[in-house]
């Protein structure tokens, strides 16, 4: 590393810094006076209000980083830019694009430092102060019984259809199970029985007065008292899934209930728009910070002030475009991961171009 480059990494890290501090702290100003009201009232002890307020930061920080990156990279450069530090570079033969490329550099580290958070800190964070707020825990117990269940199995190319099932007993009733081939397209068999009981000790379906036909020809079924097979284990309570708010999961923790949502039939798009999200959002400050470098890299009388709403109007734009295709992908119109994405790249093309317009 340079000179020039730590000259300008310690200053952006500065001003990186001062502006997530700055951000933080008028987000918790504006939350403290809610806390005070609830502690006034008897809502919350004095312990748990601290504890309210520093589960509050890891979204926080996760929402204006963004920002902070954006209004650290404007007044790093804008501040070089008064001095003419960058012309004096740029007379120099070092290029536009050479002079922010640390700063660049940390902008992706401070993204990658955003996805832990948001992956780890976050949904931890967020189960404590719903808790603390409620008096209640997010993860309530799934129901008890469920009408038309449906659920894949795990262990072959069949799937179970349940009139009604009860998972804590084991007992369904209108059971229907249907193998298929390797391809998932043709059905070989089919098993219908009125009734039918899971044994917990044997981990296995056990069916009262199946009937079982071939799916290849249409002929009288087999017809059986009790029919088993160990295959058929999938356990009841994978039929019923538990009613979680999916920002309060881990990636891993997404992806295994979108796996179990898909099993029984149910709608994984709010959780596939989560999982987009926690992909998608963090990267903001590495490509916002495109667009802060080389809109402040020529010198204009008033620089603070302009920096300042630059950062403002951009930084909501942001947010505001990245809502939007949310709301799209919710919606059903466009791919969770495509609609996460969108406004990282069309930020990203806009940022990349006026560093090109930066050079001369």
């Amino acid at each position: 590393m340079k000179i020039i480059d730590r000259y300008i990494s310690k200053n952006f890290i500065k001003s990186f810094l001062l502006s997530l501090i700055a951000f933080v702290g008028i987000f918790l100003v504006s939350q403290l006076f809610k806390v005070i009201r609830y502690v006034s009232d008897g809502r919350f002890s004095a312990d748990e209000s601290i504890i309210y307020i520093l589960t509050m930061i890891p979204k926080i920080l996760i929402d204006v980083a963004p920002l902070a990156v954006l209004l650290g990279s404007l007044m790093t450069i804008s501040s070089m830019a008064s001095n003419l530090e960058i012309i004096s570079l740029k007379t120099s033969g070092i290029s536009f694009k050479r002079i922010i490329l640390f700063p660049v550099l940390i902008s992706l580290i401070i993204s990658g430092v955003v996805f832990y958070i948001n992956d780890s800190l976050y949904p931890y964070a967020l189960r404590k102060n719903r808790e603390i707020k409620s008096r209640d825990v997010i993860v309530r117990e799934a129901p008890t019984e469920k009408n038309n269940a449906f659920l894949r199995g795990e262990n072959g190319n069949y799937i179970y259809l349940m009139g009604k099932i009860n998972r804590k007993s084991g007992f369904a009733e209108n059971i229907e199970i249907i193998d298929l081939n390797s391809k998932f397209d043709k059905v070989e068999r089919i098993i219908t029985a009125k009734e039918g009981r899971y044994n917990f000790s044997k981990k296995v379906w056990m069916l009262k007065d199946a009937n079982i036909y071939d799916g290849e020809k249409i002929s009288k079924p087999i017809e059986k008292e009790i029919f088993t097979e160990e295959r058929y284990n999938d356990e009841p309570d994978k039929f019923i899934t538990q009613n979680v708010e999916p920002r309060t999961l881990t990636i891993k923790e997404l992806k295994k209930s979108i796996r179990e949502i898909k099993s029984v039939g149910g709608d994984t798009r709010e959780f596939l728009v989560e999982l987009g999200n926690r992909y998608s959002f963090p990267f903001a400050s590495f490509i916002i910070s495109f667009l802060g470098l080389s809109l402040g890299s020529r010198y204009v009388r008033g620089a603070s002030a302009i920096n300042l709403a630059l950062s403002v109007a951009l930084g909501y734009g942001y947010y505001i475009v990245q809502a939007s295709f949310e709301a799209l992908s919710i919606n059903g119109f466009l791919n969770p991961f495509i609609g996460g994405w969108i406004p990282n790249i069309i930020f990203l093309v806009v940022g990349i171009y006026f560093v090109y317009r930066s050079e001369y």
